[in-house]
């Protein structure tokens, strides 16, 4: 829902202002649907598989708990990745992927 605000703003505005907005929409649309790319993400984990669905990465991971167990790394686990607000998001997944846990363009 576009706010009123913007709206009464926008229709007091010339042609070329006019283009130069809808071309900061469109830059601003293919930037927020992308998943993340590879250098947004830890790498200071060993990935086993990705797998993307949507605007989510979703990547099985082996961990380090940074408590210098004798264990290290743990997992494999399953995170997804998704942008948000400009900045990257994590959420773990679990052990398995099921088709449950992984909607298209849906963190659960």
């Amino acid at each position: 829902m576009i706010p009123k605000t913007i709206i009464h703003s926008l229709e007091h505005q010339d042609l070329l202002v006019l283009y130069e907005i809808r071309n900061l929409v469109e830059r601003l649309i293919l930037e927020r649907s992308k998943p993340p790319l590879a250098e947004e993400l830890p790498a200071d984990r060993e990935v086993l598989d990705v797998q993307t669905a949507g605007l989510i990465t979703y990547r099985l991971e082996k961990v380090s708990c940074g408590k210098n167990c004798k264990g290290c790394p743990h997992g494999p686990y399953w995170y997804g990745y998704w942008r948000e607000g400009g900045k990257t998001r994590s959420k773990y997944i679990g052990k398995n992927l099921s088709p449950q846990k992984q909607k298209k363009g849906v963190i659960i």
